[in-house]
């Protein structure tokens, strides 16, 4: 099974052997693959992490320490943290949203994928139904509605995460009972965790599936 993850200097595919990488520097797309291993899931979050702008990483160093010196006990309940966690995906950067979209968009395309195919690509549904936002949207949905019966942060972060958590197992499942979740999952990535691509994004996802294939091919995976 192949899956995707955006950040916000590219798009990384990967299977559950291997992880292939495009991502663009002063405007050349760079791309990399390796075979999964804890080196390659720390090269991945490093990428993750640091290559948001640099208020939403001051924000976060703020918010690490803050918990480190024991000082957010004192402005905020610190399980507010996991609550923003849980919604990043609603206040991801504008570079971000664009490469998860041209992510979805590469999903959602079903003729060749190669990078002189991006303006068919672009074409595509931004829509994935097997986008992250629904295990978010299964959080939100619980942790609201628990929050004015539980009267306890913790209670309802806490059914936020099982509703998160059932999402993510039980999802074949849960997609025919809840049909409106899932419409409501499509909605948040038309419009809000998602944007429309440029050419530069579209091609650096192809770039990154592109390789991803090549390597599932040479080394024998997935046949």
């Amino acid at each position: 099974m192949v899956m995707g993850i955006s950040f916000n200097r590219g798009v990384f595919f990967h299977d559950r052997t291997y992880l292939a990488c495009a991502e663009m520097k002063h405007g050349v797309i760079h791309v990399w693959s390796e075979k999964i291993t804890l080196r390659t899931i720390g090269k991945m979050w490093v990428r993750i992490a640091f290559t948001l702008p640099w208020y939403y990483q001051l924000f976060h160093l703020m918010l690490l320490c803050a918990v480190l010196f024991g000082v957010a006990e004192t402005w905020f309940d610190p399980l507010w943290i996991l609550v923003y966690a849980a919604g990043f995906h609603f206040i991801f950067p504008r570079q971000l949203k664009k490469y998860h979209g041209a992510e979805h968009k590469v999903f959602s395309y079903n003729g060749p994928k190669h990078p002189e195919a991006w303006e068919a690509v672009k074409r595509a549904n931004i829509v994935n139904s097997g986008c992250s936002t629904n295990s978010v949207t299964y959080f939100f949905l619980c942790f609201l509605a628990s929050l004015p019966f539980t009267g306890a942060l913790e209670w309802s972060v806490l059914i936020g995460f099982a509703g998160m958590a059932a999402a993510m197992v039980f999802d074949r499942y849960l997609r025919r009972i809840f049909k409106p979740v899932y419409w409501l999952s499509g909605v948040l990535q038309k419009y809000v965790t998602c944007k429309e691509p440029d050419r530069a994004h579209l091609e650096t996802a192809i770039r990154s599936y592109q390789l991803l294939m090549y390597m599932r091919e040479t080394q024998g995976v997935g046949k």
